[in-house]
């Protein structure tokens, strides 16, 4: 069989990783390099050479099987997997004290950490009613204001639990009541205790390389934009954009949802737009669901974006300003590093020591997307046109976009030798 990918970040590269020597695979990438979100930057501190990531930056890893399964086997070496603290604070520079600091991964007496009060409450209760949902598997149809309304809050508090949604998905505070609860509660944290992240010292940026070049029998082309996916009498062809046409007997689309949706919109008809069954959702519909913001972030040397109160400094560092809330993360508690790689949109002021930035876009997990995400995950007997990546999962994480690829390697490779080491991802229907 021969397999067309659209889409060189890390949900197709996993798939071509997962379907080498088992079918023959060709992989378009419109920009001139791999990767995606992952975007690692090399610069030196100390007169030493380092790797920081100004997209993707962390992973942890009691969460993420299927990415830790993977590191290890394109080789990097366990070294490589730095732990840190996933401290965090969330404070308003006009103000004289921090709204939250949680506690960080060392003793340290003289960091305020909020053990009591309004704000200390509202993120106990987030952590616990968040186990819950998931425990529970609660419809993501369910809204985060719709929470917050039932739980009576203070502003102030619940503007402390809007602010990472926000700062994630580039919304205000008061367009993050209207995401999905569920999704929210994954982006929660014990506020009792310090979390536990990894970072690559290599940055993802060798995840990525690992997986391109272990996909050996894999065809990569860059700068190779897909036009459009047609039927043809013996299967499908890829059209590019410069006019090479391309003919496969399966696609794996791990594109953002409106590229995929104009991939798809051209000439193919509504039967290879359908996965199967007459009464599948058109694809259209849901692609459409899923909506973006643009989110800029800048790697620096001065410490922008941190609390003034040296102790508060954290790993995550999340700034209130009006409607906005934006994150600095601070490579010291990782590397030693006096780097910050500071979300930039809506904050007064800008970094003075800047080396490098890179813009991404985000997709807010509505309700309505969340629904969407779901059916177009799915993966259905005589299917041949599969959609993998950030557009099929509720949550955007690694772990999420490397287990899209699984779901569907397993359905076209189910005895591929690769994928049989790996673990399978989680398929319950909710």
């Amino acid at each position: 069989m021969r397999v067309g990918i659209a889409g060189g970040g890390l949900a197709g590269l996993t798939l071509a990783w997962l379907l080498d020597g088992t079918h023959e695979v060709l992989l378009l990438e419109e920009r001139p390099r791999l990767g995606g979100n992952a975007v690692s930057f090399l610069t030196t501190e100390g007169g030493l050479p380092y790797t920081v990531d100004l997209g993707v930056r962390e992973t942890p890893v009691e969460l993420s099987p299927v990415w830790r399964h993977l590191v290890a086997e394109v080789g990097l070496p366990a070294e490589d997997l730095v732990p840190s603290s996933t401290s965090r604070v969330v404070f308003d520079p006009r103000e004289p004290s921090a709204r939250w600091v949680s506690p960080a991964a060392c003793a340290d007496t003289a960091r305020q950490v909020t053990t009591g009060g309004q704000a200390y409450e509202a993120m106990v209760r987030l952590a616990e009613e968040s186990a819950r949902w998931e425990a529970e598997r609660m419809s993501w149809d369910v809204t985060f204001g719709d929470v917050l309304d039932s739980w009576r809050l203070a502003p102030a508090a619940e503007h402390l639990l809007c602010a990472l949604p926000a700062s994630l998905y580039g919304t205000t505070l008061t367009a993050a009541r209207a995401l999905s609860a569920r999704a929210v509660g994954a982006t929660a944290a014990q506020p009792d205790r310090p979390g536990c992240t990894t970072y690559l010292r290599s940055g993802t940026g060798s995840l990525v390389q690992g997986l391109a070049s272990g996909a050996r029998s894999a065809t990569i082309r860059l700068g190779a934009r897909l036009r459009t996916v047609r039927r043809a009498a013996d299967g499908l062809e890829l059209v590019e954009t410069g006019g090479a046409v391309h003919r496969v007997d399966a696609v794996a689309l791990a594109l953002p949802a409106d590229r995929a949706r104009t991939v798809l919109a051209g000439p193919a008809d509504m039967e290879d737009r359908r996965a199967g069954p007459a009464d599948t959702v058109d694809w259209l519909a849901d692609l459409e669901a899923v909506e973006y913001r643009d989110v800029t972030y800048v790697l620096h040397r001065d410490p922008f974006g941190m609390p003034g109160e040296r102790p508060a400094w954290s790993a995550s560092n999340i700034t209130l300003e009006g409607q906005w809330s934006e994150t600095t993360t601070w490579y010291g508690p990782s590397l030693g590093l006096g780097l910050f790689v500071s979300q930039l949109g809506h904050r007064s002021g800008r970094p003075r020591r800047e080396l490098a930035r890179a813009s991404f876009r985000a997709a807010p997990p509505t309700p309505r997307a969340s629904r969407a995400r779901h059916r177009l995950g799915a993966v259905r007997d005589g299917q041949r046109i599969f959609f993998l990546g950030h557009c099929t999962t509720p949550v955007e994480t690694q772990e999420a976009a490397m287990a899209s690829a699984l779901a569907v390697a397993h359905h076209l490779a189910p005895r591929g030798e690769r994928l049989r080491r790996l673990p399978h991802p989680d398929k319950a229907d909710d």
